[in-house]
């Protein structure tokens, strides 16, 4: 019997995907709403629910440009407390510098996607990768300026 599950399935299958399976296994996912069978009616629902996640995807990639074309025209200035010798007091975090955006450009930044290096220590300007989608990666410029 032919099905289409409808969620991922240990060793069996993953969702979405269309598969021959014996009857009595097919009715045990069908009847516990792992898996419908595989109608026309059932291949069409299947096909369009594909076709719009695509456009979401494509939504979120072209939304992730425009951010990142946003995000780096501007820099945000963290003020933190440092030593005479441009030293900074422990280390400016992701956190720091998402709060700063959120202040400064009311731009809600996840500091979970922001790759540091190694941690900010230093006064002057600085560059932080983020992640903002698989595909798109933008730059922030951050100035560190002291207290």
């Amino acid at each position: 019997m032919k099905i289409i599950f409808v969620e991922d399935v240990k060793g069996k299958g993953k969702k979405g995907e269309v598969k021959d399976i014996p009857n009595g296994f097919a009715g045990f996912l069908i009847k516990n709403k792992q898996a419908v069978e595989a109608t026309q009616g059932n291949m069409n629902m299947l096909k369009r629910k594909a076709e719009q996640e695509q456009k979401q995807e494509e939504m979120k990639l072209e939304e992730a440009k425009e951010l990142k074309k946003v995000l780096e025209e501007k820099t945000a200035v963290v003020t933190v407390k440092s030593g005479n010798n441009g030293r900074v007091f422990g280390s400016v975090s992701t956190k720091a510098i998402a709060d700063a955006f959120e202040k400064q450009f009311s731009l809600k930044l996840d500091k979970r996607k922001m790759d540091l290096e190694e941690p900010i220590r230093g006064l002057g300007m600085a560059r932080v990768p983020i992640h903002l989608h698989p595909e798109v990666t933008a730059t922030l410029s951050v100035q560190i300026n002291e207290k």
